[in-house]
């Protein structure tokens, strides 16, 4: 009987242990250090830069044809769409949706060859912006928003780089699209 009371005891105590443990894992935010103000100002930033991504695929459209049209200009839908995404977060914050205005300089772009390299550069720049807002979230539920705009960013720079000429291979170089990767050699100007 003795016997019997310490295993309900330790098999009540692995399954109160489990528990905690399965609580901590949990996809909670620890209270002491989430901070909405701190993700709205994180989430303007972002928003500043999918707005002006926004207007610089706009300048960009002129110089594309054909199937680099179509998908530039589903490019810019996304990234609108981006826009809504974010402006609804903040709103889910319950903070302003006031970002600085950033400036994308795409007026100088006379050939489709030199537009796709802008636009490479483009969505490169803007997965590291947003890999970069991902770390400094503390409100548990925007990382994964923010975290899947940079994963179809990620996506485009791989058609980008087909349109450019890569090959199968290069048009995913890396394990890990950080928004650092050069266009493989002798890619850029086809």
């Amino acid at each position: 009987m003795r016997g019997r009371r310490l295993r309900r005891a330790l098999a009540l105590g692995a399954v109160a242990g489990l528990a905690v443990g399965l609580a901590a894992c949990g996809g909670g935010d620890d209270v002491s250090t989430v901070d909405p103000a701190a993700d709205a100002a994180v989430l303007n930033e972002v928003l500043g830069r999918q707005l002006a991504a926004v207007e610089a695929y706009e300048e960009v459209l002129p110089a594309l044809r054909g199937a680099d049209l179509a998908m530039a200009r589903r490019f810019r839908v996304q990234e609108q769409e981006h826009v809504d995404a974010t402006t609804k977060t903040l709103r889910g914050l319950e903070e302003p949706a006031d970002p600085a205005a950033e400036a994308i300089d795409a007026s100088d772009l006379a050939t489709s060859a030199e537009a796709l390299d802008f636009l490479y550069r483009l969505e490169s720049a803007t997965i590291d912006a947003e890999l970069n807002a991902v770390s400094r979230l503390t409100v548990g539920w925007t990382r994964p928003l923010v975290a899947a705009m940079a994963a179809n960013q990620a996506q485009r720079l791989v058609l980008i780089r087909r349109a450019l000429g890569a090959s199968p291979l290069e048009t995913v170089p890396q394990a890990f699209e950080t928004g650092e990767t050069s266009a493989p050699e002798g890619m850029m100007g086809r």
